[in-house]
Parts: C-alpha cells; structure tokens; sequence
C-alpha cells in the first residue's frame, strides 16, 4: 500500500514526562478510529487517574509487572502482573498504581465510536481480565511506533490489536462464568481457610457486589450461605468417619471457636456435633 496522508503521527504529551512515553495515531480519513495513543508507564508510586463519564476514551491496559487498583462497577478491584483491563467511553475511568508495588503497563487510548457496541456484542464490559496472548498483543501494538510501515498499515494493525483484545476479554469472560468454573470451585476452595470475600472479588477480578449477584443468580444461595453449608457438610464426614475431637474439626473447617462451631452446628443441622457423631455410630 504506498504511503499517504490519511493518518498522523506524533510524540504524546503525557501526564507523567519521566516515567511515561506514547506516541499518538490521528485519524483524518476511513480508519475506524480518531484517535489511537499508545504508551507504556513504568513504575510509579504516586500514578493515578480519574477521568470523567464524559470522556471519548476506550482504554486498553496490560500491567507487565506490579500491581494496582481500578474502580469498576463502584468499587476497587486489584489488578496485577499478567492482568488486563478495559474501561469503555462515556463512562468514569479511575485507577492508580499501588505505593508498595506499582506497576509497569502498556496502554492504549483508543477513540472510537464502534467500541462501545463491539464489546457489547460479544458481552465484555468494563472490567479486568486475564487471557493467554494478551501480553503479545499489547507489545505487538508496542512496537508500532518504531514500525517502517506504511501509516494506512498501521491504522488497520491497531484497528485489528483492539478488536483481537475485545475477544480475548469475551472468552476471559465466558470462562468466568461458566457454571463452577470460577465462583463455584474458587468458593470450595475456602472450606479449610477462613473466608474473605474481599479476597475472593479480587481473584475474580470482581467487585463484591457483582460477585455475590451473579452467584445468587447462579446458584440460589450467597457465596458465604454456600460455603457454610458446604463446611457443616464436611464437619459431618469428619464427625462420621474420624475420632477427632469435634475442636480440631471446627479448626480443620477454619471455626475457631468450638462454642461457635456448636451453635451454628446445631442451627444447621438440628442437633451438636456430638449428638451427631453418636447418632450415626447408633445407626
């Protein structure tokens, strides 16, 4: 394709001139977007943004190393290493780098009106998300700036990085939410550990809000009813098959108080873990 003047090419001013570098591609005729900044950020304590609902800006972000947080459906989420997220247009765009461990990331502020009902179609909204090949997308895109390519080249290879992004985070998102893939096996998992819910969100790149939704709409129940059906179940095979003094099986259930464990036993099951465990040797 010979070379022309469709596209504009230039140094981007950014917020943060010593620890940040993005060149911009501009738009002037038939390319899908109108403007497209691509920069990486290297680690920086104090880095932060908040953009307003207003904003025209698609953002594509892949952390290499370290960690933050975003905010995502109004609440923080932590994002790290390996990690991507999006944040679409007319909708508030707020994240920061962690003080301790800040990360290092490859950005795209990508201006187009067909993102929006793209991601829409194939079921991604703003969020996190984590997918084999993200990172070799993100650099492929990187790397543009130093490309001999023709510019019209150039607009359709950024067009194509979004569009392959957009499908990583719809197939990231159906394997989320598939039936016991996430939410399911990541809450069995916390049967011999105390519970944290903050923990687990941040696992699944969800805020605590959407995670107890969609497992209630999933499964009938809350992530935290589950798992304390799920932990009576257990403390029962314990009290049926061991000798273990009914402590230690609260302990091995993450209960520390057997007074507790007792009550909430009892509550559940109609009788003390006791009384249990000699009803079934009777039987």
């Amino acid at each position: 394709m010979s070379s022309n003047s469709s596209l504009d090419f230039y140094e981007y001013k950014v917020a943060y001139p010593m620890t940040e570098k993005a060149y911009a591609f501009v738009n002037s005729n038939k390319i899908p977007f109108s403007e497209a900044v691509i920069g990486i950020t290297m680690p920086t304590p104090c880095y932060k943004m908040n953009r307003g609902s207003g904003t025209l800006i698609n953002l594509f972000e892949y952390i290499i190393e370290g960690e933050g947080r975003v905010l995502i459906g109004g609440q923080w989420v932590k994002a790290s290493a390996g990690d991507f997220y999006i944040l679409r247009s007319s909708e508030r765009q707020c994240y920061q780098a962690s003080e301790t461990n800040p990360w290092k990331k490859i950005w795209i502020n990508y201006t187009a009106s067909y993102v929006p009902p793209l991601m829409s179609s194939y079921g991604v909204e703003s969020g996190i998300y984590r997918a084999d090949g993200a990172k070799e997308i993100f650099e492929r895109l990187m790397a543009l700036p130093r490309s001999k390519k023709d510019k019209m080249d150039i607009a359709y290879d950024i067009s194509d990085g979004i569009n392959e992004i957009i499908k990583l985070a719809s197939r990231a998102s159906a394997m989320k939410n598939d039936s016991g893939y996430a939410l399911k096996s990541r809450i069995e998992a916390y049967v011999h550990r105390r519970f944290s819910l903050d923990e687990l969100a941040c696992e699944l790149h969800m805020s605590k809000s959407n995670l107890i939704r969609a497992f209630k709409r999933e499964y009938g129940v809350t992530p935290y009813e589950y798992l304390l059906e799920l932990k009576i179940q257990t403390a029962k095979a314990l009290l049926k098959s061991t000798g273990l003094p009914i402590k230690r099986i609260a302990e091995k259930i993450s209960i520390s108080d057997e007074h507790y464990f007792s009550s909430l036993f009892l509550k559940r099951v109609g009788m003390r873990p006791g009384e249990y465990r000699r009803s079934e040797a009777d039987g």
